[in-house]
């Protein structure tokens, strides 16, 4: 059973129930008339300050659980609904069979951002029906509270924010202008995230908007990210063709090749182990190398990946193996290059 009680339903956002159970507050069961809250909104816990919602089950403690989690769903139907964040979506195939998974940065800030948030919500009445035994149980969470504890983790990324922002101006190195920069962006996520929650808080549902304009952020990460002045090279290639490959995942990741000496080295390798045959299949495994180095030969990051290929016929597993080369550096190069800045 899930009522909730809220005027401002419009979004989605999973906050784990585990993170609210530590905080249970419950008044002693009571087996009398029905309260007005199993059916209707409480009047004990008018919505103008509460966020409420109720949960049954079979017994006292689940129904509890229940409630805490119904109430954690009116942020996430407001912040799902209202949220535009897009999902990274990957498919690669492994013995006949293709696997997707599928990653979003928003749970990711829910989770983070939950336990500090919603650390107010208690069940407030429990109530036992005498006819069929089921317990219900009413969760609530102060407005108020909660509220604050929202504006002040927005008020902390707005500090950090100005203070990237000058850093990324002021910076002459674009790997670490492009590090500043990554900083605001993944902030201004989590900005937005508490922002969607307080809406869900604040009865005007205006909350505390940003006064950035995240696209005009990513332009000037992309053009720090073009400034880079990056030559690519080759250092191992047992498939053949690896340097068309960078060159083109470069191209595709928004990163010009550099014309004439200095700036960064772009470095990737892939080494091959013998194939092997197993059960009619022959396997390929081999190990690619992407490396960063500053003009001067001092390594700015280091990455490695596994990959497997196999093929009915040997002489397939070569052309398998530079087709899985391309596409992970076509997926990995970009992100990989933003961890290298940011762990600068």
């Amino acid at each position: 059973m899930f009522h909730a009680f809220n005027h401002h339903l419009s979004g989605k956002l999973i906050l784990p129930c585990f993170l609210l159970t530590g905080c249970l507050q419950s008044t002693a069961l009571v087996n009398a008339g029905q309260p007005d809250w199993v059916s209707g909104e409480p009047s004990s816990y008018p919505n103008a300050q509460y966020v409420v919602a109720t949960g049954s089950a079979s017994n006292s403690e689940q129904a509890k659980k229940r409630a805490l989690a119904n109430l954690t769903r009116v942020f996430e139907l407001h912040i799902r609904e209202s949220s535009t964040t897009s999902q990274e979506v990957k498919s690669f195939k492994q013995d006949d069979s293709e696997t997707v998974s599928t990653s979003t940065s928003l749970s990711q800030q829910i989770n983070i951002q939950t336990n500090k948030i919603i650390n107010g919500a208690r069940v407030a009445e429990q109530w036992q029906n005498s006819d069929d035994l089921t317990h219900y149980a009413l969760a609530v969470l102060d407005r108020r509270q909660a509220g604050t504890n929202i504006r002040g983790e927005i008020n902390r990324i707005d500090e950090e924010t100005d203070f990237d922002l000058k850093s990324a101006q002021a910076k002459k190195n674009p790997l670490l202008k492009v590090a500043a920069y990554q900083r605001v962006l993944v902030m201004q996520e989590e900005r937005d995230t508490l922002q969607k929650m307080l809406k869900v808080l604040d009865l005007s549902g205006r909350g505390s908007e940003s006064l950035l304009n995240r696209a005009d952020l990513r332009q000037r990460m992309e053009k720090s990210l073009g400034a880079l002045n990056m030559s690519p090279a080759v250092i191992s290639d047992a498939i053949g063709g690896l340097d068309k490959i960078l060159k083109g995942a470069m191209a595709k990741s928004g990163f010009p090749e550099a014309k004439g000496s200095g700036g960064y080295v772009l470095s990737a390798g892939i080494e091959t182990q013998p194939p092997i045959n197993s059960q009619g299949w022959y396997w390929l495994r081999g190990t690619l190398t992407l490396r960063l180095a500053s003009a001067d030969g001092r390594v700015q990051g280091n990455k490695t990946w596994p990959l497997k290929v196999s093929a009915t016929n040997m002489q397939q597993l070569d052309g398998r193996m530079k087709s899985m080369v391309e596409k992970t550096l076509n997926q990995e190069l970009k992100p990989t290059i933003l961890g290298f800045a940011t762990a600068e």
